[in-house]
């Protein structure tokens, strides 16, 4: 009986793994629009479509108070900038954390 237990522990252990639920990765950006990042680990590229960004690397722009135009508070991802991801959905998509400096 326990090794009818054990396959059944290892079983469900390997369909964890295999499901590969999240794990954090890091790339680089290889294009800004279309965005597209590089990952490290697997040097594949992820297009767009597979990317949710956080407002840590959304550009954001303030308007001037009592004047015309804007300010950047805040660079959005460019080129050459390093990215801390968490992958979810079977490495379907990458959530962009942050920037590494």
């Amino acid at each position: 009986m326990p090794d009818f237990i054990e396959v059944i522990q290892q079983t469900i252990q390997n369909a964890v793994e295999a499901m590969k639920l999240t794990d954090k990765a890091t790339g680089t950006v290889e294009s800004a629009s279309p965005l597209k990042v590089k990952v490290d680990t697997t040097m594949q590229s992820i297009p767009e479509a597979g990317l949710i960004l956080t407002d840590t690397v959304k550009e954001r722009t303030v308007n001037v108070q009592g004047g015309s135009g804007s300010v950047a508070v805040r660079e959005g991802l460019k080129p050459g900038d390093r990215v801390l991801m968490l992958r979810v959905q079977n490495g379907n998509q990458y959530i962009i954390l942050s920037k590494i400096t």
